[in-house]
């Protein structure tokens, strides 16, 4: 990719566990359990959320408080209600409107908290907010043995890399020169070559369902191609967190797709819709600029651009598990005859027949079979 996106993202559900500041003032009402409606109650501003504030960062197991204050000139309060990705986490009767609160769900990235204040003239107030959480857990440190060198052609500019039945298939980037191939590992020559159109900019592959899946960069389009023919068979949109596509993988019975953030889009292959999303964080914080991606043993293998890491992600939480520094896969002669920019790790490729795993990286002389294991 040519540059970072950040953009908004989507909210995700995860349930909480918390703990009332005073525990002889907790109080469930079980006739206000369910969200009334507008045309049942009259909402009224008379809220104000004093913290915790809008995209705060937590850790999973950190405790904090949400605290409520009444606006002035709003009508007495008779009851409170907090609520966090819109399930009832608890009630209060009287002052003061605070609730400690600890998320024991595993997911990560974005959810909701909202307030709801019952006032005696029969009018409701809310507020919400959303808040991020992080993982409290360091990651695995992964290390690598090359137990094979290939020669890899120095013109592709790798995007996305798959082991299908005794080959790779390459999908190459930059508009004009943007290609999907299958290679033959021993020596690195193509075997077939399907060309993009001058306007596409290809991004990653994978396959499904006996069909190739290739995405485009910023034209909104991902192609579907038969394997043996390399014809077009369908083409779709996916449906990304800022509209861009980077790597894709399948992981059961859905496509995943990296678009430059945090952002994971599962997608339904069988109609392309978005069906979830995950964020990914480790314990430091969201891991951006996600690339190319490779599903390995029930795990995400993505590629961080313009890093030598590859992340090992858990594809239910978003949880960053594994790192894998590949720094010195590369020695410093072959770097050192590499375009600025072009030294760029990218293309991950699993052959779980024969447990073998494929890196290489855009218009690099090598592609490495590498066996790794935790430090």
């Amino acid at each position: 990719m040519n540059f970072y996106s950040f953009v908004p993202l989507l909210y995700i559900f995860l349930l909480l566990s918390c703990n009332n500041n005073a525990a002889n003032k907790n109080k469930t009402s079980s006739q206000k359990e369910v969200e009334p409606t507008q045309e049942a109650n009259q909402i009224v501003n008379s809220l104000r959320l004093k913290q915790p504030h809008r995209n705060d960062l937590f850790t999973m197991g950190e405790k904090f408080d949400i605290i409520m204050t009444p606006r002035k000139k709003a009508a007495d309060i008779d009851s409170v209600q907090f609520w966090a990705d819109d399930s009832l986490i608890g009630s209060l009767t009287d002052e003061p409107w605070k609730m400690s609160c600890v998320f024991r769900n595993e997911k990560m990235g974005k959810h909701t908290l909202k307030v709801m204040a019952y006032h005696v003239d029969g009018t409701i107030g809310i507020v919400s907010t959303h808040i991020n959480v992080k993982t409290e857990l360091l990651p695995d440190e992964y290390s690598y043995k090359i137990i094979n060198e290939y020669s890899h052609d120095r013109g592709a500019y790798t995007q996305g890399l798959f082991y299908h039945d005794g080959f790779l298939y390459e999908g190459t980037g930059q508009k004009g020169e943007s290609s999907l191939r299958k290679v033959k590992i021993e020596n690195g020559e193509a075997l077939s070559i399907k060309n993009l159109e001058q306007e596409y900019f290809g991004e990653g592959i994978t396959l499904y369902n006996n069909k190739i899946i290739q995405l485009t960069w910023t034209s909104g389009k991902a192609f579907v191609i038969n394997p043996e023919t390399f014809e077009q068979e369908d083409v779709f949109t996916p449906l990304t967190s800022n509209g861009q596509a980077w790597g894709i993988t399948s992981v059961n019975n859905e496509l995943v797709v990296s678009d430059g953030t945090n952002v994971l889009s599962f997608i339904d292959p069988n109609n392309y819709s978005t069906t979830r999303i995950v964020e990914v964080y480790d314990n430091k914080g969201k891991v951006t600029n996600l690339n190319e991606l490779e599903y390995i043993n029930g795990k995400i293998f993505a590629n961080v651009w313009l890093t030598d890491r590859i992340v090992i992600i858990n594809p239910e939480t978003g949880r960053v598990e594994g790192n894998l520094n590949l720094g010195s896969i590369l020695n410093t002669s072959e770097k050192n005859q590499l375009i600025k920019g072009d030294e760029v790790l990218n293309g991950i490729a699993w052959d779980s027949t024969n447990g073998r795993l494929f890196v290489t990286g855009k218009r690099w002389p090598k592609l490495f079979e590498i066996k790794i294991d935790k430090k």
